[in-house]
């Protein structure tokens, strides 16, 4: 039996291939997937690494519960007469400040450096103490000695053509400086930038003065004695330090800040994970398809073996025995390509502006196991259904022709598949319009997408008649390349529903991104009053300076500037973000339908609550909500405002910009509303701004045409990047159509031969192949975007309270999907229609 088995397998080349591929092409990305996470994640641990590697023990103040906003906890600054204490413990060889904080470069001619993905562009203290140092060294020049001297990455010296001695401005929180450039800094290995961020080394004073606060320093970093272990001496210096600072090794601080950037970037991980799920899914029908199509075409050969004495359990453990080495094969070779999609990963990612740390690709046995764990196991779970159907074969089956009929849709199949789906549009109804949150709607759109996979035979044929309407002009190919479609309703349903679920994913983010760009014009025009906005100079720039407002108010003709920020914090014992907002402007810019109190009344010890935050604690006016800040611990809070117009604040907290400052540290302004002087020309001063901002390239002023073009701008970019990760289930889905069609030329042979010896010109053979083709690919194409739309609505209506009120259908881009799907299914039957047309006409009399 089990040569039987492998015969069989290299008796079929194509199909082999062709279902190969479809498998491996799915467990390629999800090997990519593994790789690149596994990756990243040792090139994190080796950032962090080579920073601390000078560094045995670190002393920082105690955070009140553990915040991993950015890198590591937020934590506040530890006093300088600490220093003191911990250079007289013994064992310390050495110890000194360390300060950091924001810090963005500019060139020669004072264009700002930005990075990639809103990576930091951060300033350091450079250590005096070489040792201290660790990995960080000076490639060039010299270390910065003196408060006019400053030393920069390799990266951006040499990508931006600063060379040593010369001028640049570097923005900071406070002022803009001038610094001359002594040096340029990399970190071991031929390694010149920190994964895409920019670095600016300063000496300590300097740091202090222009990054932190004066008499203060972040941490203190301590290196050992020889002979002192690290533990050895955080248990010494522990004894010492006052209440509320903490002795921490160098190892375990690398391995929290390596951790806790890992934790940010798992939905990388995540993402790439989903999508490699869906191509396996959607290969698992083919797999399905194919077992089934050839149990079928070898009835009588398994008939046969049933006469010969074969048993039901060796027919079955032939046949997944056959998925089983396929499974192997083909996960193997995925994995192989999984080292160049691990690449091109990257490479997308570095493309949208994600830019992350990377190293040499880290391959693991462990990640083999994964993939051929999870290929074969897909593989042989959807080969079980039709291997038991051979189990079924009789032995009189070897009597009878192979060529199988018509088959009518299993009446039980469409009950169940009805269930599945008004199951699943009840519980997405209780999401939407109920109190069912996003589980529920996960759940039922989960179950509605299975509900439709399985009832879709039912309407293989209406839909088929509906496309295939216009064929009737082609003649008689056209007509029977609709009869061939609706001929076997459960194979035309699987080859055209893994294409379905493709395409309805696509849809469905088209849709959903589309309802967010129209939302977002409508919440500027509901929620916003403001005749120009100050931004980013980078869209994924974490903030600018907060010397931008007081350069923008001083322009002639600008009326008011309000600014923004936003932040991370425990309110009520949960963890939440919250937006900080100017009380003495932000009325005016702002519409957050006030219910309670009134925004001008929000003060450092105060904050403003949704209104549903407010229902849900029982909270109004003038109580109290406790409130907790991993830099300054736990704060009671009195709720001066409730408000219920969410949209342009998503958040359930707002607290004042100066309550924000004193709680979390300086902060970074994330944007900021302006309004012009009645008469004033708004183009003019928008001008005026744009001069002004000359000297903090970390800003740009927008219209609002402008500001809405640029949010759409990075909207579109996401798209792009789901549309290119669900490609590759659209493309396994195009290889099911080949191997479907290939499939049934064969088991079509005397058919064809038929057709051929009544007259049917090679010509017309390969047209009613492609028409096939097209037929199927049409009913994958408008059922997916049938499904992906009713998926965008539900997304955009679920999230209605986050913001997203508009409901936008791109029609013309779906048009163009449905287009392109057709065109895809028409190049996919190019194969198959010439091998059909090559069928011998005296195949039509010759019987297997």
């Amino acid at each position: 039996m089990l040569t039987a088995t492998l015969r069989s397998m290299l008796a079929h080349k194509l199909r082999l291939a062709l279902t190969t591929a479809s498998i491996a092409l799915g467990v390629a990305l999800l090997s990519g997937t593994l790789i690149l996470t596994h990756t990243m994640g040792i090139a994190f641990d080796m950032l962090f690494g080579k920073i601390g590697a000078g560094t045995d023990v670190v002393v920082r103040t105690h955070a009140p519960y553990a915040q991993t906003e950015g890198v590591g906890t937020n934590r506040g600054p530890i006093a300088e007469d600490v220093l003191d204490q911990v250079r007289g413990v013994d064992g310390v060889r050495v110890a000194e400040g360390s300060v950091q904080g924001y810090a963005l470069l500019t060139d020669t001619d004072g264009r700002a450096i930005t990075t990639n993905g809103g990576a930091p562009t951060n300033g350091y203290s450079m250590p005096a103490d070489e040792g201290l140092r660790g990995d960080v060294e000076v490639l060039t020049g010299h270390a910065p000695t003196n408060r006019h001297e400053v030393a920069i990455d390799a990266t951006s010296a040499a990508d931006h053509d600063i060379p040593l001695g010369s001028t640049i401005k570097v923005l900071f929180q406070g002022p803009t400086r001038e610094f001359t450039v002594v040096g340029t800094v990399g970190y071991g290995d031929g390694i010149t930038d920190l994964g895409g961020t920019t670095s600016a080394y300063f000496d300590t004073a300097t740091a202090q003065r222009v990054l932190g606060t004066p008499g203060a320093f972040d941490h203190i970093d301590a290196a050992a004695e020889d002979g002192v272990s690290q533990a050895e001496l955080a248990d010494r210096i522990s004894a010492v330090v006052p209440d509320g600072a903490e002795a921490v090794t160098g190892a375990a601080v690398a391995k929290e800040n390596a951790d806790a950037t890992k934790k940010n970037f798992s939905i990388v991980g995540i993402l790439f994970g989903i999508f490699a799920g869906i191509a396996l899914f959607v290969g698992s029908f083919i797999i399905w398809n194919t077992f089934t199509m050839t149990v079928s075409q070898r009835q009588r050969e398994i008939a046969l073996l049933r006469a010969i004495g074969a048993r039901r359990r060796q027919v079955l453990g032939a046949l997944l025995t056959e998925a089983l080495a396929l499974g192997l094969l083909a996960s193997a070779i995925g994995f192989g390509l999984g080292v160049g999609v691990a690449r091109g990963l990257k490479w997308l990612m570095d493309t949208i502006g994600l830019a992350l740390p990377f190293t040499s690709l880290q391959v693991e046995p462990s990640q083999l196991v994964i993939a051929l764990a999870v290929g074969t196991g897909v593989t042989v779970v959807a080969a079980l259904v039709p291997a038991r159907r051979a189990t079924k074969v009789l032995p009189i089956e070897a009597l009878r022709e192979s060529a199988p009929g018509a088959e009518r849709s299993s009446r039980l199949r469409s009950l169940v598949g009805l269930a599945l789906l008004a199951a699943g549009a009840a519980g997405l109804l209780g999401a939407l319009y109920g109190d069912g949150g996003m589980k529920l709607f996960g759940l039922g759109l989960l179950a509605a997408m299975l509900g439709v996979v399985v009832a879709l035979p039912v309407a293989v044929r209406p839909l088929a008649a509906a496309i295939a309407a216009p064929l009737r002009l082609r003649g008689l190919p056209g007509d029977l390349a609709r009869q061939n479609a609706t001929r076997n309703p459960r194979r035309t349903s699987a080859t055209a529903a893994a294409l379905m679920i493709g395409l309805a994913l696509v849809v469905s983010m088209g849709v959903f991104a589309s309802s967010l760009k129209a939302s977002f014009g409508d919440v500027l025009s509901d929620r916003v009053d403001a005749d120009l906005y100050v931004v980013t100079a980078s869209a994924q720039a974490p903030g600018y300076s907060p010397s931008v407002l007081a350069a923008v108010e001083a322009v002639d003709g600008v009326d008011k500037v309000s600014g923004q920020g936003w932040g991370q914090a425990r309110f009520a014992g949960q963890d939440s973000s919250y937006s900080s907002i100017d009380p003495a402007t932000a009325d005016t810019v702002l519409n957050l339908a006030v219910t309670q109190g009134a925004i001008e009344d929000l003060g450092p010890d105060d904050v403003m609550v949704s209104a549903a935050a407010a229902e849900q604690h029982g909270w109004s006016v003038g109580d109290t909500v406790a409130a907790e800040f991993a830099e300054t611990g736990r704060h009671r809070l009195h709720v001066a405002a409730v408000y219920a117009g969410k949209g342009w604040i998503s958040d359930d907290y707002v607290v004042s910009r100066a309550a924000q400052e004193a709680m979390a540290g300086p902060q970074l302004v994330a944007g900021a509303f302006v309004t012009v002087d009645p008469g004033a020309d708004r183009d003019a001063v928008q001008d005026s701004i744009a001069t002004a901002l000359a000297d903090h390239p970390d800003a740009k002023v927008l219209d609002r045409a402008g500001f809405e073009e640029e949010t759409s701008g990075f909207i579109d970019q996401l798209l792009t990047f789901m549309t290119v990760m669900l490609a590759l289930a659209v493309m396994i889905a195009l290889l099911g159509i080949v191997n479907t069609l290939a499939l049934s030329v064969f088991e079509r042979t005397r058919e064809l031969g038929l057709l051929r010896a009544v007259g049917m010109t090679r010509g017309q053979v390969r047209a009613m192949v492609r028409w096939e083709s097209a037929v199927i690919s049409l009913i994958g194409a408008v059922s997916g975007a049938g499904l992906g739309i009713g998926i965008g609505l539900a997304m955009s209506q679920v999230l209605k309270d986050e913001g997203i009120k508009a409901i936008s259908v791109p029609v013309g881009q779906i048009l163009v999907y449905v287009a392109v799907a057709a065109v895809a299914g028409v190049l996919a039957a190019v194969g198959p229609a010439r091998s059909a047309a090559k069928v011998d006409v005296l195949r039509a009399v010759v019987t297997d």
